[in-house]
């Protein structure tokens, strides 16, 4: 077996401000971070995030180090405690690099965090998982065979794990029930915005908002925006219908701009053409050099919509809320658990209602005024400071046991 350990210091760090609530233990952190080394949306993107957080809250003393089977990039880059990175090969399925290759490299840890479902299911040593939905537990999501694999895999890694963190509280009752996991060993921590995700108010917003508009959609028109991995369990099909439907009766000018990943290959030309809309609706599956570059997306949009009846918890949801732009989504599942009072939301999303509610928040602007506001007040409460310091305790509480 070829290992190649890689140890690098991602950039220089600056001693962080040590709270008195701290335990002062000097914590090594390992991160299976996998993930990291694709596109970072989603998981990734959490990942991402989170790591950079923890690096602020911990001491310079104490380090976290991220194990992947290539090197990743671009780095996270230390806002605190060193973050290392180490690289360990041979490059295999992820399963099989998790279980077979990385427990033998991250021995010398405190503690394991498996941020993306999974741990190594054999092995000893301290572990914490975070599980991010349960998807599988919904009938019709997936395949037979993402049951007996990845659901499979989720399910042992929480059983292995001596804590399990999950997004939701909504989350928590699917990892209890459909896991079998004690609900005492499950903590619910909320994911975060970054601070840089908010309105465009300076004095190039216009010219900003009216270009991103152009390079995307053509020409200066308003929008509907999506993000997320285009999938039939987010509802993209019912979505483009919806909003042809509103548009028609109502005569909107809008396009509907889907950005995110088609993994799935859902036709959306096809689906467009069936509803008449193929003139105003455009994908974009591409990346960004860095997520930051998807602001100005958010802040062009008239309305975003997350279309999904059953979600663990959407990044994109909130960062949207941060950037002033109203929401529509789900009232059930995690989504509810944000969005109740904040967005307009709906029981049950089905193209009818969904519909109605595209229409009516985009031709009443008192009422899209107030969505705005209140999106904005939302958002204030998600930060990944809080997150990381809840994630954290939790993962020294285990350190420590």
């Amino acid at each position: 077996m070829l290992v190649s350990a890689v140890s690098t210091v991602c950039n220089a760090w600056r001693p962080a401000a040590v709270s008195d609530d701290r335990i002062k233990r000097i914590m090594k952190l390992g991160v299976s971070a996998w993930r990291l080394n694709a596109t970072r949306f989603g998981v990734a993107r959490y990942t991402d995030y989170l790591v950079s957080a923890m690096s602020r809250q911990l001491t310079p003393n104490d380090s976290i180090t991220l194990f992947a089977p290539t090197p990743i990039l671009p780095q996270i880059k230390s806002q605190g405690a060193p973050i290392y990175e180490r690289t360990v090969g041979p490059r295999l399925t992820n399963a099989l690099w998790e279980n077979l290759i990385l427990p033998f490299n991250c021995r010398d840890m405190d503690v394991l965090f498996g941020p993306s479902y999974t741990l190594p299911i054999f092995g000893s040593g301290k572990k914490v998982v975070c599980i991010h939905s349960v998807n599988e537990a919904e009938k019709g999501q997936h395949s037979f065979w993402y049951n007996l694999t990845y659901g499979l895999k989720y399910r042992l890694s929480a059983k292995v794990a001596d804590r399990v963190i999950v997004n939701s509280q909504s989350n928590k009752d699917r990892v209890v029930n459909h896991y079998g996991i004690s609900p005492d060993k499950v903590d619910v921590i909320w994911l975060g915005v970054d601070d840089k995700f908010k309105p465009l108010e300076d004095d190039q917003a216009d010219t900003i908002l009216r270009h991103t508009r152009v390079r995307y959609i053509g020409e200066d028109r308003p929008y509907v925006l999506f993000v997320g991995t285009m999938s039939a369990r987010r509802n993209i099909p019912t979505l483009i219908k919806a909003f042809a439907k509103a548009k028609k009766q109502q005569d909107l000018p809008h396009a509907l701009f889907l950005v995110g990943q088609n993994k799935e290959g859902i036709p959306i030309g096809q689906l467009a053409r069936d509803a008449g809309v193929e003139d105003s609706v455009v994908h974009f599956g591409g990346t960004f050099e860095n997520h930051g570059g998807i602001i100005p997306i958010y802040n062009a949009a008239d309305l975003f919509v997350m279309p999904a009846n059953t979600e663990g918890f959407s990044l994109t949801l909130p960062e949207a809320m941060a950037c002033g732009v109203p929401a529509i989504t789900s009232a059930s599942s995690s989504l509810g658990e944000v969005a109740n009072g904040y967005a307009h939301t709906l029981d049950h999303i089905d193209e009818e209602n969904l519909s109605a509610a595209i229409a009516e928040v985009l031709t009443d602007r008192q009422l899209h005024k107030k969505l705005k506001e209140r999106g904005l007040e939302r958002a204030k409460e998600l930060r990944w400071d809080k997150c990381a310091k809840k994630t954290l305790a939790v993962l020294r509480q285990v350190a420590e046991s």
